[in-house]
């Protein structure tokens, strides 16, 4: 577990100082360019935090965040409790419900610094089993689980929880956040990614943009819309997309309770349609 010794805030300041491979990000066409970031373009993480629903027991949940994923433990209750994943708290709560008789799994993302993919990969391989990739998207020059998200100048490892969450860790080269030594639970910075399951992604897209002030990233399609930017996105990815790079049509996407906190210009609440998404926008600076 964490040493009780270290100032966890002050580490992270110096630690922050085409197939089923784009299931969650859309390769752009030839000579298309970033759509641009919205004029307040956050230095600090934009996801505060998330509320997301689990069929897994929570002593399972508890045993791979508190003690696999090393992070520390809050707000323990005999339903729910809370993680502390570096700037990001992320609440997980125990739900019978199902879809299609599947339990609640989603995706989310944590950024880590820019240069240490492989040593993430290898801390991670060591504690759970890595999503296998296919041999066309691995990329070059780094072991097979690692996919090379050029479009987005970075690179990704993926696992599951016992939730059957699709967990990812994303080294985004555009932030300069590189940092020494072994990777650890540390640099694991704060959620950068959270996939939000819609039919219509560009209406979606448009509402996400008035409510939370963003603009969309890099390249879409009418299946997938990244909105924000390297410090926070919000995926809207069409119901059915399948997000474990199996192919398998029985684990595409489905729609499950959220909420989601994010940083923000003008404290508000909202709804996305009829969705059960729940977006909470917390008036807080975004300066360095």
């Amino acid at each position: 577990m964490p040493n009780p010794l270290i100032d966890r805030r002050h580490f992270l300041g110096s630690a922050a100082a085409a197939a089923a491979f784009f299931a969650m990000h859309d390769l752009p066409l030839a000579g298309e360019q970033a759509a641009g970031t919205a004029p307040d373009e956050p230095r600090r993480p934009r996801i505060l935090s998330l509320e997301l629903l689990s069929g897994a027991p929570v002593s399972a949940m508890k045993a791979f965040y508190g003690k696999t994923l090393d992070l520390r433990l809050m707000d323990e209750r005999p339903d729910r409790f809370t993680v502390e994943a570096g700037e990001t708290r992320i609440t997980f709560v125990t739900s019978p419900d199902t879809v299609d008789g599947r339990a609640p799994f989603y995706h989310f993302a944590f950024n880590i610094p820019e240069n240490k993919i492989v040593k993430a990969l290898e801390w991670q391989k060591a504690r759970t089993p890595m999503l296998a990739i296919p041999e066309r998207n691995r990329a070059a020059g780094f072991p097979a689980e690692v996919v090379d998200y050029r479009h987005w100048n970075a690179h990704s490892v993926f696992f599951l929880d016992p939730a059957g969450n699709v967990v990812e860790y994303i080294a985004r080269h555009d932030l300069k956040n590189a940092d020494s030594g072994p990777f650890s639970w540390a640099d694991i910075l704060y959620a950068s990614e959270i996939g939000l399951i819609v039919d219509d992604v560009p209406a979606a897209a448009e509402a996400i943009k008035d409510m939370a002030g963003v603009l969309p990233y890099k390249s879409g399609s009418g299946d997938f819309m990244a909105m924000g930017d390297e410090y926070g996105l919000l995926l809207m990815m069409k119901r059915g997309r399948i997000i474990d790079f199996t192919g398998n049509a029985d684990n595409g996407v489905r729609v499950y309770r959220t909420g989601i906190n994010v940083r923000g210009a003008k404290a508000a609440k909202h709804q996305l349609g009829s969705h059960p998404y729940s977006l909470t926008i917390e008036e807080r600076c975004s300066c360095a």
